[in-house]
C-alpha cells in the first residue's frame, strides 16, 4: 500500500482514518423504490389495466368471472395484466397440481396463447378473480405489486447507487469521474466500475464495493484485484480499490494484511479527498 503517496506518514495512520470514517450504510433515500421503473412498468399496461378495473365493482364472483372472459375476449392484450396481479413477470408459467387421492400432475398456462377456459380456470385456483372483487382500483394494487417486486432488485441496485455517491461527490471536487460505458484495455478488456480521466485520457480505473455482512467475502474481493491492479499499472494506470461498509471493522490485522497487497485502498470519505489531489498531482 502506497500511504506515503496518499499523503500519510504510517499505515498505522492511514488504517486510523480509514476505520473510523467508515460508512454505516449506503442506503440513500433512492434505495428503496426505483420509482421511474415501477411506473414505466405500470405504464405499458395502462389501457388494460383500466379495462379490468371495471371488474372491481361487479360484486358477484360468478358475474365477474363472465365479464372477464369477455374482456380476455374483446382485448386479448389484457391476458398479460394477469400474472402481475400475481406478482409475476413470465408469460408462461407449469403449475403443480394434487388430486384428493394425492396424485400429482401439472397445468401450464400461457397467457397469451393457451384457452381461455384454462386462463379463467387459473384466475379461479388462484383467486385472481376473488381479488378483483376486494380491491377498490387496480392500478394502485398494482403499483403497490410492483413497489414489492422492485425489492428484489436492491442488492444490484445498492452497488450502483455507491458508485453514483462516490461519482457525484468526485464532480463535485473537479475529477472527471465517470461510469464505464464499455472496456478499458488494461492488458485484457476490462470494465471497471468507475473510469477516471485526466486531460482526456485515462488516469485511473475503480473497483467499488460496499459490505455490511462479515464473512470472507471482502478478502476474497482484494485477491481478485491483485492481478487486475498489476495490469493496469503495466498500462501506466492507476487501479483503485473503493470500499466501505461495517464489514471492515471486524478482523482488523486480516484487513490490513489484505490491503498491503493494494495500492490504493479507500473508502468514501478517503476517495473523496485524496483522489482529487491524485489528481491534481498526476
Amino acid at each position: 500500500m502506497k500511504f506515503q503517496e496518499l499523503g500519510f506518514n504510517s499505515k498505522e495512520e492511514y488504517f486510523k482514518e480509514f476505520f473510523s470514517t467508515l460508512l454505516e450504510t449506503n442506503r440513500t433515500a433512492q434505495f428503496f423504490v426505483d420509482w421511474k421503473k415501477v411506473h414505466a412498468h405500470i405504464k405499458v399496461h395502462l389501457d388494460e389495466i383500466s379495462l379490468l378495473n371495471g371488474l372491481v365493482n361487479i360484486p358477484d364472483s360468478k358475474e365477474r368471472r363472465k365479464h372477464l372472459k369477455e374482456i380476455l375476449e374483446k382485448y386479448p392484450k389484457t391476458r398479460l395484466v394477469l400474472p402481475l396481479i400475481i406478482a409475476i413477470r413470465d408469460e408462461k408459467i407449469d403449475v403443480l397440481k394434487i388430486g384428493d387421492n394425492g396424485s400429482v400432475s401439472y397445468m401450464d398456462v400461457d397467457f397469451k396463447n393457451s384457452t381461455l377456459e384454462r386462463i379463467l380456470d387459473f384466475c379461479d385456483q388462484s383467486e385472481i378473480i376473488e381479488l378483483l372483487g376486494k380491491v377498490k382500483d387496480l392500478h394502485s394494487y398494482l403499483t403497490g405489486v410492483e413497489v414489492g417486486m422492485d425489492t428484489n432488485a436492491r442488492k444490484n441496485r445498492s452497488g450502483i447507487i455507491f458508485e453514483r455517491l462516490i461519482i457525484d461527490a468526485l464532480k463535485r471536487k473537479g475529477v472527471d469521474a465517470r461510469e464505464a460505458k464499455g472496456r478499458i484495455d488494461i492488458g485484457r478488456k476490462k470494465k471497471p466500475d468507475i473510469v477516471i480521466y485526466k486531460d482526456g485520457q485515462v488516469f485511473a480505473i475503480a473497483e467499488v464495493n460496499f459490505f455490511f455482512g462479515l464473512g470472507s467475502k471482502p478478502l476474497e474481493t482484494v485477491q481478485s484485484y491483485i492481478n487486475l491492479q498489476r495490469e493496469a499499472n503495466a498500462r501506466k494506470i492507476r487501479f483503485l480499490f473503493i470500499t466501505d461498509g461495517p464489514a471492515w471493522r471486524t478482523g482488523k490485522a486480516e484487513r490490513e494484511k489484505a490491503f498491503d497487497q493494494i495500492d490504493y485502498p479507500m473508502n468514501f470519505a478517503l476517495a473523496t479527498k485524496l483522489i482529487p489531489k491524485m489528481v491534481e498531482k498526476g
